[in-house]
């Protein structure tokens, strides 16, 4: 997965752009808790901006991981012109995130990832990507990423109405492989990524030791959209969910 992503560079960015994205951020925000005065992990961190959203929030530092070189230097650079009081805080690394390893920064008391699990082509993999945050976390640390939407079917690619479009290109144990395209200037970024059943990420997550598995419904962005029937069909076949976990006491 590195190399693809290695290909696209700074240029992922562009994807926040999209109709798509809008959701993200603001679901995040709504299910992420209280995460002032906090050590966080950011997994599959790309350009950095959730990092920069967890630092926001009052995070005391931030450690974002990525497995793509050209992500992890596209982010510095971006840290480098985020205020200082900001940028100061935080820090990235390379990393493969669904192979074991334990930073001497932590155990952290939130580990976040964005789009993480959906480069899982099998429940192994993913067993090991929640173990990872597992043993990063604190006992009583929290996890909250953002999910596929778990619950479609990928026979039915997702409507492209909102600028980003997903379709199966293979069939895999227990889901799909599939394609991802986002319609973005000044071209397409494409990338390979998998659909599994959401009951291969409950039992993976419970296997690696994670608690109090919860998923949680989309919010939209405050703005027009939201009363002109906009987000309709996006309603009724949401991109993303928010999911949170815990590590027991």
């Amino acid at each position: 997965m590195a190399s693809q992503y290695d290909a696209i560079g700074s240029r992922y960015g562009s994807m926040a752009d999209t109709p798509a994205n809008g959701p993200n951020e603001p679901s995040v925000l709504a299910y992420l808790g209280d995460v002032n005065g906090s050590n966080c992990l950011d997994l599959a961190c790309g350009l950095g901006r959730y990092s920069k959203v967890l630092l926001e929030q009052g995070a005391r530092s931030v450690i974002g991981v990525d497995i793509s070189r050209a992500m992890v230097q596209a982010a510095e650079t971006t840290a480098a012109t985020w205020p200082n009081d900001i940028g100061s805080r935080a820090r990235f690394q390379v990393a493969d995130c669904s192979e074991p390893f334990l930073l001497d920064d932590g155990p952290f008391d939130v580990v976040f990832a964005a789009f993480l699990h959906n480069y899982a082509a099998d429940a192994a993999t993913m067993t090991r990507m929640w173990r990872n945050i597992h043993d990063n976390l604190k006992p009583g640390g929290r996890f909250v990423g953002i999910m596929p939407y778990l619950d479609l079917d990928m026979d039915i690619p997702l409507d492209d109405r909102y600028g980003v479009t997903v379709k199966a290109i293979g069939i895999v144990e227990n889901g799909w492989k599939c394609r991802l395209t986002a319609f973005c200037e000044p071209e397409n970024i494409e990338f390979e990524m998998y659909h599994l059943h959401k009951y291969v990420y409950e039992n993976t997550a419970s296997e690696a030791g994670l608690t109090g598995i919860s998923w949680h419904v989309h919010v939209l962005p405050k703005d027009e959209r939201r009363t002109n029937g906009f987000w309709d069909v996006y309603n009724e076949r949401p991109h993303i969910e928010i999911v949170t976990a815990h590590r027991s006491q």
